[in-house]
């Protein structure tokens, strides 16, 4: 009776930990949160973001484990020289949630993730372009005398934007290669004189991580 029961406990106990091993096996491992464990490993990025405000053109990403660090920079210049923009950004992020599928022949990226992100971003303008004025009346449009003038003072322009929100990367988030983040993020912006607007935008990314 004993030898019986005991070959029962080892019975029951084989069981559970095959049923134990096939439940740990079956979990789904997509499913990664990011303050547990370290999502990211690549440490540079290169690409060009666009936005509200300064938050466009070439831009640099260092990840520091599942965090990253963004700047991006875009100067214009226009009109010989008279017209001039600078969009300067700064962006911190964090990934809370990756889901990556097995490998397989689709268009669709295998890789998700769900990221917090925060921005900072200022766009500067100056335009010193000419003015034409009319020296004298001139009614018929014929023969009259214009003096082209430089404005001596240069038009000035500033849109400064803080956001934050959440948004979703798609492609290449654990290994090389090019991925694309869309973000929804709630924008204040200023400019020369004062808080302007206070508004949901959206903003894009294209980069290759390595």
């Amino acid at each position: 009776m004993i030898r019986f029961a005991v070959k029962q406990v080892v019975v029951f106990t084989t069981l559970l930990a095959l049923c134990a091993g096939s439940a740990l096996a079956a979990e789904p491992v997509s499913t990664l949160p990011g303050h547990s464990m370290r999502l990211q490993h690549n440490e540079h990025a290169l690409g060009l973001t666009g936005g509200y405000g300064g938050t466009s053109g070439f831009a640099y990403r260092k990840y520091v484990g599942n965090s990253f660090v963004q700047l991006n920079l875009l100067p214009l210049v226009a009109d010989r020289g008279d017209y001039l923009a600078i969009m300067i950004g700064a962006s911190v992020g964090r990934y809370l949630i990756v889901w990556n599928r097995a490998r397989s022949a689709s268009l669709v990226p295998t890789t998700t993730a769900l990221r917090a992100v925060g921005t900072v971003s200022t766009y500067f303008t100056r335009d010193s372009g000419t003015i034409t004025s009319v020296a004298a009346p001139c009614k018929t449009g014929i023969n009259c005398d214009t003096t082209p003038s430089t404005d001596p003072q240069a038009k000035l322009e500033n849109l400064t934007t803080v956001a934050a929100g959440i948004g979703f990367e798609f492609g290449a988030i654990l290994r090389n290669g090019f991925s694309m983040s869309v973000d929804v993020l709630l924008t204040s912006a200023w400019d020369e004189e004062g808080f302007l607007q206070i508004l949901p935008l959206p903003y894009a990314a294209i980069m290759y991580s390595w």
